[in-house]
């Protein structure tokens, strides 16, 4: 079971680049993002839930908590969400379960251009920037992504914590308080576009 702490956000359209800026600002280079494509059950009317395939993976997500809309910055406000995650390797699921779902509609495809800023969090407190190669005991996950559905673009900004799941909540809130200290979000992030992916999955028509 794999514990995280997360906060997202979701925008149509491409990335503005006044956010793709900050992100280089923010790490001091910019790569390119890396692809894929994630396959999700459709479960109307159900945010607490999420079920994909991932890079051969069965993924079950499941919300533990909900702690509301969270001021994160003057800035930034988001609903911040406990979760859980169990992650299933299968050669079955790999070998048969994609092109099953290309023509089942009770999954849908949504392709990524994800990039991902790691952070770790030392005994002391501390945030220090890494690899994300890298996997630490604590830290947080800062992710810039494009998401492609149905033939309609969207990008989403997320913050996710992970480690001791009781020190959670704590890891999120260190990264984004070093994170927006010198420079805030560069656009407003508000409560309205905060969603979890079951959430937003939910809401598309």
């Amino acid at each position: 079971m794999f514990p995280s702490v997360e906060a997202r956000w979701f925008y149509g359209g491409t990335i503005p680049p006044q956010v793709l800026q900050w992100f280089r600002e923010e790490r001091g280079s910019l790569e390119e993002p890396a692809y894929r494509v994630d396959y999700y059950l459709r479960l109307p009317d159900r945010d607490s839930l999420g079920i994909k395939l991932r890079e051969g993976r069965l993924e079950i997500k499941q919300r533990h908590r909900r702690y509301g809309p969270i001021e994160l910055h003057e800035r930034a406000t988001g609903l911040v969400e406990h979760w859980r995650k169990w992650s299933f390797e299968s050669t079955q699921v790999s070998d048969r379960f994609p092109q099953a779902m290309v023509s089942d509609p009770s999954w849908i495809g949504v392709s990524k251009w994800r990039r991902l800023f790691r952070y770790r969090i030392t005994k002391d407190s501390d945030v220090v920037p890494m690899d994300a190669v890298e996997y630490p005991e604590q830290g947080c996950d800062l992710e810039l992504t494009t998401v492609k559905v149905e033939g309609r673009e969207w990008w989403t900004w997320g913050i996710e914590a992970f480690g001791e799941e009781t020190a959670l909540q704590r890891n999120l809130m260190l990264v984004v308080t070093q994170i927006f200290a010198t420079h805030g979000p560069p656009i407003v992030l508000g409560a309205s576009h905060s969603h979890s992916y079951p959430a937003w999955l939910a809401s598309l028509r």
